[in-house]
């Protein structure tokens, strides 16, 4: 209830922020990919949407600070390679509505950006080639609700309005997503993260 009263005023606020003088405002539309490090598998396989709006505000020429509200799919999946012999497989899907803050700066022609973003998780499924995982399987334990990312990224003007982004965004290190299967930690070991590539087309009004 409470992430979309914040999403219904922040559609509210947009175009009368966007009219501001130094305000600007938009949307942004994409792809995921993105892995969970502690999970045992390797690699950005599972793809999702990434997408939302913005607002932001001119500090100068060259630098402005962006305030996001997204919607991001993240996870992890593995699939059967039958003609190697591995038959099982691992889905897991999370949805995150997350609000980014962004420093931009302008070097040459391109934007290069830098912030954080808090994120809630309002859904969760985990499954392997069988179905979803029993209720008290260790597999299910549960996810924090909440997450703080670290984002960086480049952005590429195409046209007027039109930007292309490629970003990242990793859970910080000492706030894991859950914890590990043992429950153990190593050092600043401490759980699984999410780590997420995302390219999208962003329109500015």
């Amino acid at each position: 209830m409470k992430q979309n009263l914040l999403i219904c005023f922040f559609l509210l606020l947009l175009p009368a922020v966007a009219n501001a003088q130094n305000f600007a405002g938009g949307g942004l539309l994409g792809l995921n990919v993105s892995q969970v490090s502690g999970d045992n598998l390797g690699g950005y396989n599972k793809a999702g949407v990434y997408g939302g709006f913005f607002v932001s505000r001119k500090i100068n020429d060259k630098s402005e600070v962006e305030m996001r509200i997204t919607y991001s799919s993240k996870g992890s999946r593995d699939v059967p390679n039958y003609d190697k012999g591995k038959y099982t497989a691992y889905f897991l899907h999370l949805d995150y509505v997350e609000v980014p803050i962004l420093y931009r700066y302008k070097y040459k022609f391109v934007w290069l950006m830098a912030g954080i973003s808090g994120g809630y998780l309002f859904h969760s499924s985990i499954a392997n080639e069988s179905g979803p995982f029993p209720p008290l399987s260790i597999e299910n334990r549960p996810f924090h609700k909440y997450e703080v990312a670290t984002q960086f990224g480049v952005s590429v003007p195409l046209m007027e309005h039109w930007e292309a982004e490629l970003k990242t965004a990793d859970t910080f290190f000492l706030l894991p997503v859950r914890k590990h299967a043992s429950g153990a930690t190593y050092r600043l070991n401490f759980g699984q993260l999410n780590s997420v590539l995302s390219l999208s087309l962003k329109y500015k009004f």
